[in-house]
């Protein structure tokens, strides 16, 4: 029995270079099968170009001369700066330089999400790891108990802008995938659909986040949740 295309995703944003025969097999099945593979590759590219770009001698000072608080407008970093700034990512020392290569937010998120988006919410149901709280402090930031109860999968990503958190949030209406990014700015509520997967963009006091999910109608009260429960450490009472 050959592969459906739901799984073929999957597998595809597990080990987007698999050898696999059946996976090969399956890449052939259909233009629609050809085109998953040419943008999980696409994103593949964009990720190795992000951690290979050279780090300027000055990067640090060049930091320092950036203004506080969150750009306004949509405007990217300039592109000798995204390219270079490197942000450290856990223990085992894997780093994510701002890529450039996105040329909006819709298209990030799309290429996120095919990414490994369906993997990390299969996984997140198998293993949860990581916390909240200790990830999120990283930028000055809490989840209040309505949020933080319902992670079931919280990492570090890559943004267009830099570092930013994917979480997995296990609701009663089944799993939705959260991107926050601490400094893009988005059109709050703006909404749109792909392949089978409907966004909401949410702007917040400190950055932006897509919410992803199958239901559209649920994607509205968690709109509510990430505006509430998503907080500054210091006004945490």
């Amino acid at each position: 029995m050959s592969m459906n295309f739901s799984e073929f995703k999957r597998r595809l944003g597990a080990e987007p270079r698999s050898e696999d025969a059946e996976m090969l097999a399956a890449r052939d099945a259909s233009s629609e099968h050809r085109a998953a593979v040419a943008e999980a590759e696409q994103f593949e590219h964009r990720l190795e170009r992000a951690l290979n770009t050279p780090v300027p001698a000055d990067l640090i000072d060049t930091l320092r001369t950036i203004p506080a608080g969150k750009n306004h407008g949509r405007r990217w970093w300039p592109v000798a700066l995204a390219a270079g700034l490197l942000m450290a990512v856990g223990a085992a020392g894997l780093s994510w330089r701002a890529a450039p290569d996105w040329p909006s937010v819709e298209a990030y998120v799309m290429d996120h999400y095919r990414h490994d988006g369906g993997r990390l919410v299969a996984e997140s149901f198998e293993a949860g790891y990581g916390n909240v709280h200790e990830v999120l402090a990283e930028f000055g930031l809490d989840a209040e108990p309505a949020l933080a109860n319902i992670v079931g999968l919280v990492k570090f990503c890559p943004t267009p802008d830099g570092k930013g958190v994917h979480m997995v949030l296990h609701t009663h209406d089944g799993p939705l995938t959260v991107i926050f990014m601490p400094e893009t700015d988005v059109e709050d509520g703006e909404r749109w659909a792909f392949d089978e997967m409907d966004v909401l963009l949410v702007d917040l006091e400190r950055g932006s986040a897509a919410v992803i999910g199958s239901n559209r109608d649920q994607l509205s009260e968690y709109y509510a949740v990430l505006q509430d429960s998503l907080v500054v450490q210091s006004d945490r009472s």
